[in-house]
């Protein structure tokens, strides 16, 4: 059976921004045949747009690692919250963008940017926890965009396995092209 993982990148991204490359390389060298979709219209993500651009391309979801950072890791949340998403091998959770609190305060982004992002019911983690074997949220300590506090709650929320970045920020290319410390827990736990 092939392994198969999806990455999908955050606000105004790419998979070629960041560390993404070099997290594509590491999975593929483990055999991995990996989809990094360009996510439409990211500016302004939207949960319903992004469902129906992934759920419409053919890509098989069922098993697979599903990597997301920031926005991106909103999406992830999003998917494995409907009912009709498989269960996959593991959702990994890069700098969770998982409310406002921060950005609301920031004037790098516009008004209601985000308001097509977030479930209007806010997220059901224990209807989200079944949809995965397992989590691994990785963030930087001092990330000035999305709560670390709110993602040690969440990763506790869903059993997963919280992973600090010291000074990570928010896990930019600012921090690095490369994040080892996600790949070594991934390989310790044989999905990589």
């Amino acid at each position: 059976m092939t392994k198969r993982a999806v990455f999908l990148h955050g606000t105004d991204g790419d998979p070629t921004h960041h560390w993404w490359p070099w997290l594509k390389q590491q999975f593929e060298q483990s055999g991995y045949e990996v989809w990094t979709p360009v996510l439409p219209n990211n500016h302004t993500p939207n949960r319903t747009e992004y469902w129906d651009f992934l759920t419409t391309k053919g890509w098989g979801f069922n098993d697979n690692v599903i990597v997301g950072h920031s926005s991106g890791a909103t999406t992830v949340l999003n998917l494995l919250a409907r009912s009709e998403f498989p269960k996959v091998k593991a959702a990994v959770l890069v700098g969770a963008f998982l409310n406002q609190n921060l950005t609301s305060k920031l004037s790098d982004f516009e008004t209601d940017q985000f308001a097509q992002l977030f479930p209007e019911e806010g997220f059901d983690l224990s209807i989200i926890k079944k949809k995965a074997d397992s989590f691994y949220f990785v963030h930087g300590d001092n990330d000035g965009y999305c709560s670390y506090d709110d993602a040690v709650d969440a990763s506790r929320a869903l059993g997963g396995k919280m992973i600090t970045v010291k000074n990570g920020g928010h896990l930019t290319s600012s921090y690095g092209t490369e994040l080892p410390q996600l790949t070594d827990a991934l390989a310790h736990d044989n999905i990589l």
